[in-house]
């Protein structure tokens, strides 16, 4: 008997979709899963009253690609996809699945190559969402790509066709759905787009859904029962017996659809009886045979008579009369469906090539979608930034379509660039992968306000002490998206200066998690990131008002004059987990903030300010030491006599973020790398990760901790932070181990996007994107126009970089650095490197640059003549 190799079926895969627009997710087994574009269901879960109803129903096959292929009188048609419950083995056996599905899963682009050695084609797919970094425009299009490629692998010609159904889910809940579909051609793309007129309380699925098809020759299906698109539909007659209709067998034995253009729901046009059907005048009934044969299941009940008795069967009165008895039957067994009345509406669209042996062709989907009623739990309409670029879907797939080579080509040189690295793949996989929850979790609303949940559907948006560990690929990718969030939550600082929680139910208003201690701090440190890499003084002035108050907050709870906080610090992003007294995560997030504060007093030239924060800065550190550290590593906290010593994962959490940006840290390093290498020695677990906590052996237990759920788990929102903290400070291998950790936990619980901590797909997780800047040793400080490059292993390195306003690859080796600029651009004055040897030049585009050149140890620093931008396309060569 045959042997299967079993393993876990993945739960989850690459979204397709633009920010704030919603997502399909394509999934390893070849088909398209959680479609969270409707304003319902997790993505938008909070709405008003009204609109309390479950989001259409759409399956994995709902969305379904099939291939057939001819050579001479030998058709094979598979679908590509492999999962057993899409396969009909009673009605089409015919129709297999492919053998097995190759999937590389690199965001934003999904590749999948189908197996199945009885084609004579090779076929392989690339699916993806135009996401382009440093334009939101583009990367906020509401759709994605479908690109097939076909390859004739055989010593003889083939014909081949891509066909491509697509269910019909507007206006769900509504009595009457009034569908709409169309079909369009422009510029050898043909549209296929489903519209409504359907009103009434629950607007969330009404709009616009389609698709397009490029490449060969196209067909079509405008309109159909679910039943006739491909699943089953057998239906009893007198002049037929049970039969089995559905446009599959059609397109198996054609190659193509028949190119129908029914675009309403046909169940009111034959509403007769049998005598009323003989009674009709010629005219009316050719007029009613005229329309009903605009819909696949008519037109091959037509076929199958013609078929049967030659094409003159349905000529004669009496032999139309017969048809449309036939169609009648097969709208009253529809009626007589349990799908009834939501069953009409899908569509299709097909392709079809002839290939020689050894050619290739590509046949091009998009899928695009427009559902403008987006609302508000408190009643109102909160609506998407795509309705200011797109009128409808059919409007979104032109625009896919238009630029689809253009648009491709962005899209795999940012891919292949960011997989680009001499660093194994565990690292590229962990800052590449994150980036999936700009496309699953975002919002991006009408006037033009953005925030990503928490969790997907859990908690709330703009987290604080959230966007503080995963907003760093926000900023590198889109920076106006960054710096709005911030904006907005400024808004909402209390009078005192405590800094919001989350956003909730939508993006006007916050809940009251104002009691939590670290979120002050971090908002500080925020804004100070933003703008060393942005270098946007109106930002920096707007939000200075916000950073006095909340400094001078947190400054309030140290009670005994020692620089540090001590009291009325128990609440904070571990939420299920109390501190007491001076908690060293707590207190060295305020010594980082008042470090960032000092430094943006100075850019904003407010020397008192500035002065008044060193004093305690001063303070604070020396009195971080004397209080915490242990002889081993810092002490979760110290409340008078009494102290907790259990090791804390993220205990020095403000200097990770500190050193991550080029700030530098408050703390002796070597006290520093002291502690993580406690925190690695206790928390880190091979079978389970690096922990929040352990007690060490030896160490006294506090209840406040011992088996604390949260300090127990593994969180990889800190875990990528605390590696991309070894990584920096010369723990490298340490760091990667950890990398691999979560990467092999959620690859063996099919969950390699879907991380979870408050609910999945978690915000958190994005500080994946320090793993990137730490091992590249990657900071900018666009103020002082200083750029920084330090790998943190020697030996020829190659990796990626994202500024505010550029991106690239860079490479050294042998004494050589190399700065190649893919997009946009790039600029600085003082260029620090970590090279082997004092270089002699440096050239961009050819052209010598004049520079003074300083070097202590390996450490080396260019000071340009003359401010230099490195421009898209361009290379700077330093040797």
């Amino acid at each position: 008997m045959p042997t299967f190799e079993g393993g876990v079926v993945q739960g989850s895969g690459i979204p397709l979709g633009g920010l704030g627009t919603g997502s399909v997710e394509i999934r390893p087994d070849g088909y398209f899963h959680e479609w969270q574009v409707f304003n319902l269901d997790m993505w938008a879960p909070r709405q008003p009253d009204c609109c309390q109803v479950k989001p259409p129903v759409m399956d994995p096959g709902d969305l379904a690609f099939l291939v057939r292929t001819q050579q001479d009188d030998d058709v094979k048609v598979r679908r590509l996809g492999a999962r057993a419950d899409q396969q009909n083995l009673y009605c089409f056996a015919w129709a297999h699945s492919v053998a097995a599905i190759e999937f590389d899963g690199r965001f934003p682009i999904a590749r999948l190559t189908y197996r199945d050695a009885d084609l004579p084609v090779a076929v392989s797919a690339e699916m993806f969402s135009p996401f382009v970094p440093h334009d939101a425009r583009t990367s906020g299009t509401p759709g994605f790509y479908a690109a097939f490629s076909l390859r004739n692998r055989s010593d003889r010609p083939v014909t081949a066709s891509l066909m491509g159904a697509l269910k019909n889910p507007l206006a769900w809940h509504a009595e009457d759905r009034k569908l709409r579909n169309s079909v369009a051609q422009a510029g050898g793309t043909t549209f296929l787009t489903f519209r409504t007129g359907a009103e009434g309380d629950c607007r969330a699925t009404v709009g616009s859904l389609g698709m397009s098809v490029a490449g060969g020759e196209a067909s079509w299906v405008a309109g159909e029962y679910d039943l006739f698109m491909g699943t089953f539909a057998g239906t009893v007659s007198a002049w037929s017996g049970t039969t089995h209709d559905s446009m599959l067998h059609r397109y198996r034995e054609a190659g193509r659809l028949p190119s129908l253009r029914g675009g309403r729901d046909p169940s009111g046009l034959l509403q007769l009886t049998d005598e009323q059907i003989d009674a009709l005048p010629p005219g009316r009934r050719k007029a009613l045979l005229g329309r009903l044969m605009q819909y696949p299941f008519a037109y091959y009940i037509r076929q199958r008579l013609e078929e049967l008795d030659g094409r003159s069967a349905v000529r004669t009165p009496r032999g139309q009369a017969a048809l449309l008895k036939a169609v009648r039957g097969q709208l009253d067994w529809v009626r007589k469906s349990s799908r009834w009345p939501r069953s009409w509406g899908g569509g299709a669209l097909a392709s079809s090539v002839t290939l020689q042996p050894g050619e290739s062709a590509q046949v091009w989907f998009t899928v695009g979608w427009h559902f403008p009623h987006h609302f508000s739990q408190k009643g109102y309409e909160l609506g998407h930034m795509y309705e200011h670029w797109f009128g409808d879907a059919e409007e979104v797939n032109r625009f896919l379509a238009s630029g689809r080579r253009a648009l491709a080509a962005k899209v795999r040189r940012f891919a292949g660039a960011l997989y680009d690295t001499t660093l194994e793949a565990d690292l590229a996989d962990a800052w590449g992968s994150q980036l999936a929850t700009l496309a699953k979790c975002t919002w991006w609303i009408r006037n033009g306000d953005f925030a990503v949940w928490e969790g997907l559907g859990c908690c709330g948006f703009h987290t604080t002490d959230i966007t503080y560990q995963g907003s760093f690929n926000i900023l590198a990718l889109f920076p106006e998206l960054q710096k709005r969030q911030m904006v907005m939550g400024s808004r909402f600082q209390r009078a005192d200066g405590r800094v919001h929680h989350f956003f909730t139910p939508d993006l006007s208003s916050v809940d009251k998690g104002f009691d939590r201690v670290d979120m002050n701090q971090q908002f500080v440190l925020l804004v100070c990131r933003d703008w060393l890499w942005t270098a946007d003084r109106g930002y920096l002035r707007r939000l200075w008002p916000n950073i006095v108050r909340a400094l001078d907050n947190i400054g309030r709870l140290d009670a005994d004059g020692d620089g540090l906080p001590d009291h009325d610090t128990r609440r904070n992003t571990y939420d299920c987990w109390n501190f007491f007294g001076t908690p060293s995560y707590i207190a060295g997030l305020y010594l980082a903030a008042l470090k960032a504060g000092i430094r943006l007093a100075g850019d904003l030239h407010e020397p008192g300010q500035a002065q008044k924060w060193r004093r305690e800065l001063a303070r604070g550190v020396a009195s971080f030491d004397r209080k915490l550290f242990n002889g081993e590593y810092y002490s979760l906290w110290v409340d008078g006599k009494t102290r907790d010593e259990c090791c804390m994962t993220d205990q020095v959490d403000g200097d990770w973020f500190a050193e991550l940006i080029g700030l530098g840290g408050c703390l002796p390093a070597e006290r520093v790398r002291a502690a993580l290498a406690a925190v690695f020695r206790y928390n880190y677990r091979p079978e389970e990760g690096l922990l929040n906590a352990t007690y060490p052996p030896g160490r006294r237990r506090r209840a406040a901790t011992y088996r604390n759920v949260q300090a127990s788990s593994p969180w990889t929102g800190i875990e990528y932070a605390i590696a991309s903290m070894m990584m920096e400070f010369g723990m490298f291998a340490q760091g990667r181990q950890i990398v691999r950790t979560i990467h092999r936990r959620y690859e063996r619980a099919g969950r390699f996007w879907k991380h979870i901590e408050c609910g999945e797909h978690y915000y958190r997780a994005m500080s994946s994107w320090a793993v990137l800047l730490a091992a590249t040793g990657f900071k900018i400080d666009a103020p002082r126009r200083t750029l920084s490059f330090a790998p943190a292993v020697g030996g020829p390195f190659r990796a990626p970089w994202f500024a505010a306003t550029g991106w690239g690859r860079f490479e050294q080796a042998d004494g050589r650095f190399r700065l190649q600029c893919d997009s946009g651009q790039v600029s600085f004055r003082s260029l620090r490197l970590k090279l082997p040897c004092r270089p002699a030049a440096a050239r961009l585009a050819g052209r010598k640059l004049a520079a003074k050149v300083t070097a202590k140890g390996d450490a080396v620093t260019l000071t340009m003549a003359r401010s230099v931008t490195v421009k898209e396309g361009q290379v700077l060569v330093v040797e």
